[in-house]
């Protein structure tokens, strides 16, 4: 049997959002060998992250504060996120964009940003606004979120309660492509198996990967000499001859080539670099700023691997 989280991130249990929820969860229990499992957020104690590193550390022991996505990976709502064969979350709109339930939810899923226990999950969500809108910002944030745990997504609906009936049917069709999407998990999950495949499955989804990571690098500036790596190079942050500095140009070779792939129109080219380039820098600034200074622990192995053929 296939198992489906269904997250309701609003607050309200029988408004606007929670329709869409229920039209998307009654489409889903439709689909024969799926079961639903249902977790309203606000029903539940999550609180922040604490950046105590404890996951980083031990890779697989979870969370240790004391919650429902803690109590070193026994809590209750982290363990259904764990089980589960694809997760659907359907979120009301607050000040253009995700609840503060949601963000809580996944900004606790991060001990598994080190394990990779959630690359390749289906996933969907939807966003529903029902007065000034900005219902887009609110998925794109949410299709963001779930990217950065490497989940693979089936789809996203940014909602407007204008032409709620219309949503209702579209939530419908979304529950029921993602329980498929669950059965096909449950048979054998399909992880990413490089930073590039997962950079290359953002091109024309909600969140623009490719001019984000580009404005990230280039400080806004779109332009390779802005750049952070070639920055931290110059003023020292990176020592010279160090393994540090050795990623940090590696990541500016490979920025270099994404702007120019980018220039062109090249999406498929500028992603690749960009894959390269986010590797190298993370490598570049997690030796020079974190493993000893913050975390007191490597960088583990399944979050950002540099490219197979470059490792030692």
């Amino acid at each position: 049997m296939a198992s489906l989280m269904a997250v309701l991130g609003s607050g309200r249990s029988n408004g606007y959002t929670a329709g869409l929820y229920e039209a998307a969860i009654e489409a889903a229990q439709e689909v024969a060998g799926v079961e639903v499992s249902r977790a309203h957020l606000r029903r539940y104690r999550v609180i922040p992250c604490t950046s105590c590193f404890s996951c980083i550390r031990k890779p697989g022991s979870g969370c240790v504060l004391n919650d429902d996505m803690g109590r070193s990976g026994n809590g209750a709502l982290y363990r259904m996120a764990l089980a589960a064969n694809g997760l659907l979350l359907v979120d009301a709109v607050h000040l253009w964009g995700p609840t503060a339930y949601a963000h809580l939810f996944f900004e606790r899923l991060y001990p598994t940003v080190w394990t990779g226990e959630l690359n390749g999950m289906p996933f969907a969500s939807v966003s529903c606004a029902s007065n000034q809108g900005m219902q887009h910002l609110a998925l794109e944030e949410i299709c963001k979120w779930a990217r950065s745990k490497g989940m693979r997504l089936v789809g996203g609906m940014a909602a407007h309660v204008v032409d709620y009936q219309a949503f209702r049917d579209k939530a419908r069709e979304l529950g029921r492509s993602l329980a498929q999407a669950a059965l096909q998990d449950e048979a054998g999950r399909r992880p990413f198996a490089s930073e590039e495949e997962r950079f290359l499955a953002h091109a024309g989804e909600p969140f623009d990967l490719t001019t984000a990571y580009l404005a990230n690098l280039t400080q806004g500036t779109m332009a390779a000499e802005a750049s952070l790596p070639l920055l931290g190079l110059r003023n020292g942050s990176f020592a010279p001859g160090s393994q540090a500095a050795e990623q940090a140009e590696k990541a500016q070779a490979a920025l270099e080539l994404a702007l120019a792939a980018h220039h062109v129109g090249d999406t498929s080219a500028c992603l690749r670099h960009l894959a390269s380039a986010s590797s190298h820098w993370t490598s570049a600034t997690w030796l020079a700023f974190l493993q000893d200074k913050v975390v007191g622990a490597e960088q583990p192995p399944a979050y950002k691997p540099l490219p197979s053929e470059e490792v030692s």
